[in-house]
């Protein structure tokens, strides 16, 4: 009785990992294959810190605008943390980055500690400013869980995703890099937990 026990067991554990395993590399595949939106009309952008070039390389998309003199559009970065400020942007963004934009149209915010928080905060901005669309900005691994926390926020504000590639991790080099794997492995499972919470919260 106790070796059918452990072997059930073990049979178990093969399964549950194979099965963990199978949806890591479909997860690895979601990453790579998000839509990367590029338009010339400008649009409402909301960026969200914690990864390189994040704020550097979403704010420069602005730069494809074919025209930037309306200002009707609003930009937020999320997560900035409370040491940071409009001052700080300048010393990060490219010489061709038109600054009036900080002034007019920027808005900081400093509340967030993680992806729902930010998803929360960025409800909040959409909502004050009447915004019905948004491009979102975050590194190319974390936009799964950040699509995930956001359409369940705000499922009637149609999102584009403008995923970022970070410098020092090549998704499709996972394998082959301890460091990217790790990267891999861990947002993987919090998207997990994610998806976990949101479907118990909307039973």
């Amino acid at each position: 009785m106790l070796n059918y026990i452990y072997k059930t067991f073990f049979i178990l554990i093969i399964l549950f990992s194979t099965y963990f395993f199978v949806e890591l590399f479909f997860f690895k595949e979601r990453i790579l294959s998000i839509d990367k939106y590029e338009s010339s009309k400008e649009s409402n952008i909301v960026i969200l810190t914690g990864g390189s070039n994040r704020i550097k390389d979403g704010l420069n998309i602005i730069n494809k605008f074919d025209n930037t003199n309306n200002l009707h559009f609003k930009i937020l970065v999320s997560g900035t943390g409370k040491g940071f400020t409009k001052l700080s942007l300048r010393n990060i963004l490219n010489a061709d980055f038109d600054l009036k934009l900080l002034d007019c149209c920027l808005e900081l915010e400093s509340v967030s500690k993680n992806t729902f928080s930010n998803a929360t905060e960025t409800f909040k901005w959409a909502t004050r400013n009447n915004i019905k669309q948004f491009i979102l900005i975050t590194s190319n691994y974390h936009m799964p869980r950040a699509l995930l926390e956001f359409r369940n926020k705000m499922p009637n504000i149609k999102i584009h995703t403008h995923p970022i590639t970070p410098t020092k991790h090549d998704i499709n080099k996972w394998l082959s890099s301890k460091e990217t794997f790790s990267l891999v492995l861990k947002e993987f499972s919090k998207f997990l937990i994610a998806s976990f919470r949101i479907k118990l919260q909307n039973i």
